[in-house]
């Protein structure tokens, strides 16, 4: 079974769930995934996922037969409409995360970590990143 890819998975989980009544859908990119898109803020907003730090973290139990691992994400939120705008991107990304935290065929569970803001008024953008944590406990340890 090949290894899964953290930030593909919570990217296919946002595209699939999103609700556009909530907040308009931004456009799902992934970094570094060989795709040639700009990022054109005057067509619309953009969450750009790219593997987290650390990418994974593993965690041996016991006699090391078993392990716990943990996949990190990062979403980055862009918008030129305004701070609220920014805000409800992130509560709808929050909320995807609570309502399908067991969901995922790849992972046990997926959890909302955490929300930054970095605003620079002068230029009308604002952005931020989400910290998303995928988890799978008590998985035997490969040999």
């Amino acid at each position: 079974m090949p290894e899964p890819i953290a930030v593909t998975d919570v990217l296919a989980l946002l595209n699939a769930q999103w609700n556009a009544s909530n907040v308009t859908k931004p456009v799902l990119l992934e970094l570094n995934n060989g795709s040639t898109t700009r990022i054109d803020l005057n067509r619309g907003d953009y969450a750009v996922g790219s593997a987290g730090t650390p990418t994974l973290d593993e965690t041996p139990l016991g006699n090391w037969s078993y392990v716990n691992r943990t996949y990190a994400v990062n979403i980055e939120l862009t918008t030129r409409v305004s701070r609220q705008r920014l805000y409800d991107l992130m509560a709808e990304v929050r909320r995807i995360c609570h309502a399908k935290r067991h969901d995922m065929t790849n992972f046990q569970r997926v959890a909302f970590a955490g929300f930054s803001e970095s605003t620079d008024d002068t230029l009308n953008i604002w952005a931020g990143s989400c910290d998303i944590q995928l988890s799978n406990d008590n998985i035997i340890a490969e040999t």
